[in-house]
C-alpha cells in the first residue's frame, strides 16, 4: 500500500539530525509524499529547505494561532516569493486555538483572515487547525472562504465542523487522535463524512497513535490510523489507502512522477 502524510512536522527539532534515518524508514513502509508543515516564519523556512533535500517532501507555509503578534502575514507572503522552489503547496497551518488563551479571539481571527486571503491571492489551498474553537472557525471561513480548498487538520468532529465540512465539501484529515479512547464519540460523524473527503495525517512528532503513545511520532504509523480509520468506516484497508491516497494528491495538486 501506499501511503501519503498531509500533516507533519520535519521541521521540528525533535528530528534534528535524525530526518534520513527516519525518511528512509518511511519509504520503506510505502510513504511515498509528505507535506512538511510551517508554524511559524522560521519553521516555514526551514520546511522550504528540507524539501529542496527531499524529492517527496512538500510544503505548507503558515502562521500558527498560537503565534499570533509574533510575525506578519507580509514576512509569510515574503518568505513565499522569495523561497518558494515550486515545492509550496499550501498555506497552513493556520486557525484558532483557544485551548491556552481566549483573550486574544480577535487577534487570531484576523489572522486567520488575512491568511486566507494570502491564499487566494497565491491560488493554494489552507490547512486548518481549530481547538476549542470550533463556532468561530465554523464562522471564520463561512465568512472568508478558501477559493482554492479547505483541509482541516487533526479533525476533531463538533456538530458546527462536520455541518462546515459537508456544506462545502471540504477536507478532513484524520491522525493518532481517532486511536485515543474518547474518539469512540467520532463514529457517528465518521459515518456522515464521505471518503472522497478523507485524507490521513501524523502530526509527527505529535499526536502518536495507540499503542506508541510517548514517542516520537512519525510517519511510519500511518498505516496504524489507516487500519483503524478502515475500521470506523468499514471500508478494507487496502481499499481505503487507494482512495485516501488520491484525494491527497488532488487536494495538494501534486502529479505524480
Amino acid at each position: 500500500m501506499e501511503y501519503f502524510d498531509t500533516h507533519a512536522h520535519y521541521n521540528d527539532e525533535k528530528f534534528d539530525g535524525i530526518v534520513d534515518d527516519v525518511l528512509n524508514r518511511c519509504k520503506n513502509i510505502g510513504v511515498k509524499y509528505v507535506i512538511n508543515i510551517g508554524y511559524n516564519i522560521e519553521s516555514s523556512i526551514k520546511a522550504i529547505e528540507l524539501s529542496n533535500k527531499y524529492k517527496n517532501m512538500y510544503v505548507a507555509i503558515g502562521i500558527h494561532p498560537s503565534d499570533v503578534g509574533k510575525c506578519s502575514v507580509e514576512e509569510l507572503e515574503k518568505i513565499y516569493n522569495e523561497y518558494n522552489n515550486g515545492k509550496v503547496v499550501a498555506i497552513g497551518e493556520i486557525g484558532l486555538d483557544y485551548s491556552y488563551t481566549k483573550e486574544n479571539k480577535k487577534e487570531q481571527i484576523d489572522l486567520f483572515k488575512t491568511q486566507i486571503e494570502l491564499a487566494n491571492r497565491l491560488k493554494l489551498p489552507i490547512c486548518v487547525h481549530s481547538r476549542d474553537a470550533s463556532l468561530d472557525t465554523y464562522l471564520t471561513l463561512k465568512e472568508c472562504p478558501a477559493k482554492y480548498g479547505t483541509l482541516m487538520h487533526c479533525f476533531s468532529p463538533t456538530e458546527d465542523l462536520v455541518r462546515l465540512v459537508l456544506e462545502n465539501g471540504y477536507m478532513v484529515a484524520f491522525g493518532g487522535n481517532i486511536t485515543y479512547k474518547r474518539a469512540k464519540s467520532f463514529s457517528r460523524y465518521m459515518d456522515m463524512i464521505p471518503v472522497e473527503q478523507i485524507v490521513i495525517e501524523t502530526d509527527s512528532p505529535y499526536l502518536p497513535p495507540v499503542p506508541l503513545r510517548g514517542t516520537i511520532n512519525t510517519s511510519e504509523n500511518l498505516p496504524i490510523i489507516l487500519e483503524k480509520l478502515s475500521e470506523y468506516k468499514n471500508i478494507s484497508k487496502e481499499e481505503l489507502s487507494k482512495i485516501v491516497y488520491r484525494n491527497s494528491l488532488e487536494f495538494f495538486n501534486i502529479k505524480e512522477e
